[in-house]
């Protein structure tokens, strides 16, 4: 008898806390962090915008019209510089594979700290619509790449 009365306990010990151990290992979210090397360049920010004013992006924006912009600016806020380095942005059109426009600049700067921007004016008969793409690349690496549309 006593061996059927623990053996209750036991089974309704299980079934009691089997969902609390359960349910209380499983994880439903979490977070993680690193510490960036403290000497590779990075962009602290990218934007696309309508103009740069000052050093400084205007018209912050993913989307642009065929009917007001015609231009279209890319703005990049550099961090950990080399003396001196080459950035370079690459433009693509819709559906187009081939670069629609590059363009590089050399950055100097003794801080560590550089701001460039590149931009594309309207071509004959306006900007393509559609999803257009940028890339940005510091000394032949890819450091980052931004999608617009052109309505």
């Amino acid at each position: 008898m006593k061996f059927i009365q623990a053996l209750r306990i036991s089974i309704m010990s299980t079934i009691i806390l089997l969902p609390v151990i359960l349910g209380g290992c499983s994880e439903s979210g979490g977070s993680s962090s690193v510490e960036p090397m403290a000497d590779e360049p990075m962009i602290l920010d990218a934007v696309l915008c309508i103009s740069v004013k000052n050093d400084r992006p205007e018209g912050i924006t993913n989307t642009f019209y065929r009917a007001n912009d015609n231009r279209i600016y890319f703005w990049v806020y550099w961090t950990n510089l080399e003396d001196v380095s080459t950035a370079k942005a690459v433009w693509y059109e819709p559906d187009k594979d081939a670069p629609y426009r590059e363009d590089s600049q050399t950055i100097r700067t003794d801080s560590g700290f550089g701001i460039t921007w590149f931009y594309i004016d309207e071509p004959v008969g306006g900007f393509k619509t559609g999803e257009w793409s940028v890339e940005i690349y510091l000394d032949g690496k890819l450091e980052r790449s931004l999608l617009f549309t052109v309505e």
